[in-house]
């Protein structure tokens, strides 16, 4: 046990010097500021991106919360811009959740700060190193 705890504070260690590395150097990390997202918001966000179009109950689904949560989140990212919902012709009691404008420029400054990542750091380790944290993470996740 001791050795997990000593493992995962040294790991805890380099994902903040990692983050503080990346917060200092990456201009554009600072632009995500601009859109004003609380956490949750976020996060949300990064599923719809995943996952476009979404539903409601997707959403509440994937996180584990109620779907009136979810409706607030996405009635204040509506008013923001951030998605655009579209009722689904087929089912009308459903409604599509799309990336609005603002989603979409999110996502393409997600994008752009993806591309200097990989420029600047990920590219020091090979797609195998990367490959094996990914598999490692999928097992601490459970995925």
């Amino acid at each position: 046990m001791h050795d997990y705890l000593t493992i995962i504070d040294n790991i805890n260690h380099k994902f903040e010097q990692f983050k503080l590395l990346v917060l200092q150097e990456t201009k554009e990390v600072e632009e995500l500021e601009n859109f004003h997202l609380t956490p949750q918001q976020e996060i949300i966000m990064f599923y719809i991106i995943r996952n476009e179009p979404v539903i409601a109950n997707d959403i509440a689904h994937h996180f584990g919360i109620s779907k009136s949560a979810v409706s607030q989140v996405i009635s204040k990212l509506e008013e923001i811009k951030m998605i655009d919902r579209q009722e689904n012709s087929i089912n009308r009691r459903e409604t599509f959740i799309y990336l609005g404008d603002r989603g979409q420029e999110f996502h393409q400054l997600l994008n752009k700060i993806d591309a200097i990542l990989v420029e600047k750091y990920y590219s020091k380790v090979t797609l195998t190193e990367l490959e094996n944290v990914l598999d490692t993470l999928n097992k601490i996740v459970g995925t």
